[in-house]
């Protein structure tokens, strides 16, 4: 009888670790398609303009969607986060967050807008451009209705809603772009696309949300609302921090270096976007468990980001050590031209920040779990002000490769800032423990891809890969004491067990929902 209940034990164990893993799994793989398939879309555009349109047209339309994602952030006033962290720990507060929050949204959105007309008549713009950034600026209401429903999907864990509705809408905008475009319409009817595209986004939400979430019924409380923008006004500044930092190294190139070196910049950094975005949507997926687990202790969210940085670095260092060795090919690969493979050794150097990017990630997660945003926000104030002046001094001097270096410079420093306030809550999180494993995986597979590069980049890349992804397996299975500890592992970080080291006992947790 007895191992007849352990069977069963280690059945439902083993169930429980295959049922975990796949949610966590679902939802990061839902934020990564959102984002894929916005910024996919988002450049397709780009694209289609350039084709049909022209270098004005062009132009206008990048100033256009830059302004209106830059006022975004002024329209969702930040509640993004706090409601997902609020709503993660009380999910009783969701009707509370989605009444008052679509309505703090909505007035921020229309004094977004009022900023934008501000800024057309105070910039002289030409009467194109200012008609398309005040017509494309209509999309902010929307879209910042989104941000509030995509806070609470994010804190049910249900981020395959977000995927969803930004699915459909960037198909429907792709398509009746390139129908708008090749049969000669200008760039108006572009725009009031986009804008309806926003809104189809947002009705896509608001019917999941009434349909499988909650029908709401709490009513106004402009007390609360206050309340919401007090508190929130801390991610508000992170967000907008973090827009200005995002541009800044390409604004620095445009004014101290040429054009070509700015689109060189760029297309070394797209060949890095990929794997930042993987990198995200794990860290997001993980944070409503983290401030679950806060609540009662530290060590739930210290147990749980050591896991995490371990799989991040596992990403992360490999995709660095292949494109410091296959960085040239990979350029000619997606640009098709060989003057983009002038952009290699911007790469090479720039390749490297996704070790900081990837510690930054779950240790920022740690920061606003724990209700330590103001810290996040100093963080990202300095992080702007130290790639400023490493701007100004190394592109000045070696023009492309200096913005690089100030790139990967600035990361660090933002890991050191990170990492500090963190160690000093969670004294016991050891980076080398997480770090060695992919370390010495990614060090037999430099090893291969230095010695075979004579085959082709396609089966050197395979044949990289599988080294690495083999290595690395038979490392964290002997590391973790074995396969049923290795199980363990994964079932305390999906949130749905406890995990004892020591190999000597795993329970279902009875709140991990």
């Amino acid at each position: 009888m007895s191992n007849d209940a352990g069977s069963r034990c280690r059945s439902r164990q083993s169930t429980a670790v295959r049922n975990s893993i796949g949610r966590i799994a679902g939802n990061a793989a839902s934020l990564l398609t959102s984002d894929v398939v916005n910024k996919a879309a988002t450049f397709i555009v780009y694209a289609l303009v350039g084709r049909y349109l022209g270098t004005t047209e062009f132009a206008q339309m990048s100033l256009a969607l830059s302004l209106f994602y830059t006022f975004g952030v002024f329209a969702g006033a930040g509640l993004k986060t706090l409601i997902t962290r609020e709503v993660a720990t009380d999910s009783t507060k969701t009707d509370q967050y989605l009444v008052n929050g679509s309505i703090v949204v909505i007035v921020c959105s229309l004094l977004s807008i009022g900023g934008l007309l501000l800024l057309v008549r105070l910039m002289n713009y030409s009467a194109d451009a200012a008609t398309f950034i005040v017509l494309l600026g209509l999309g902010l209401p929307p879209l910042s209705l989104s941000s509030v429903c995509q806070g609470i999907f994010q804190a049910r864990e249900q981020m395959h809603y977000i995927a969803y509705a930004n699915a459909l809408a960037n198909v429907a905008k792709v398509g009746l772009a390139f129908l708008i475009l090749a049969n000669g319409y200008g760039l108006y009817p572009l725009v009031i696309l986009l804008v309806a595209s926003h809104l189809l986004v947002a009705g896509v939400m608001w019917w999941l949300m009434i349909r499988h979430i909650t029908r709401p019924r709490a009513r106004i409380d402009f007390g609360f609302c206050w309340r919401m923008i007090k508190s929130s006004s801390t991610f508000l500044g992170i967000e907008g921090v973090i827009g200005i930092w995002a541009s800044l190294n390409i604004l620095l190139l445009s004014k101290l270096a040429t054009e070509v070196e700015v689109g060189l910049y760029s297309a070394a950094s797209q060949l890095i976007g990929p794997v930042t975005l993987v990198l995200a949507s794990m860290a997001l997926s993980l944070f409503p468990i983290m401030c679950r687990r806060s609540e009662t202790s530290v060590e739930g969210p210290r147990a749980i980001s050591q896991s995490l940085i371990e799989l991040m670095l596992s990403i992360a260092i490999p995709v660095a050590v292949g494109l410091c060795f296959l960085g040239d090919s990979a350029l000619l690969l997606i640009y098709k031209k060989e003057e983009f493979a002038l952009a290699s050794g911007a790469l090479q150097i720039m390749v490297w920040s996704l070790i900081p990017i990837a510690l930054d990630h779950v240790l920022g997660q740690v920061l606003l779990a724990t209700l330590l945003e103001k810290v996040t926000l100093r963080i990202v104030v300095i992080d702007v002000l130290v790639n400023l002046v490493l701007g100004l001094l190394l592109v000045r001097r070696f023009g492309l490769n200096g913005a690089a270096m100030a790139a990967l410079l600035t990361r660090i420093i933002d890991f050191i800032q990170h990492y500090v306030p963190v160690s000093k809550m969670m004294p016991r999180m050891a980076l080398g423990r997480a770090a060695w494993k992919p370390i010495v995986a990614s060090a037999c597979m430099a090893v291969l891809l230095a010695t075979v590069r004579s085959l082709g980049t396609a089966l050197t890349v395979v044949s990289g890969g599988a080294l690495y992804v083999g290595v690395l397996f038979a490392l964290t299975v002997w590391s973790a004491g074995g396969l049923r500890q290795f199980k363990s592992k994964c079932l305390y970080l999906s949130g749905q067990g406890a995990w004892n080291p020591s190999g000597q006992e795993m329970s279902e947790m009875p709140n991990a929902e």
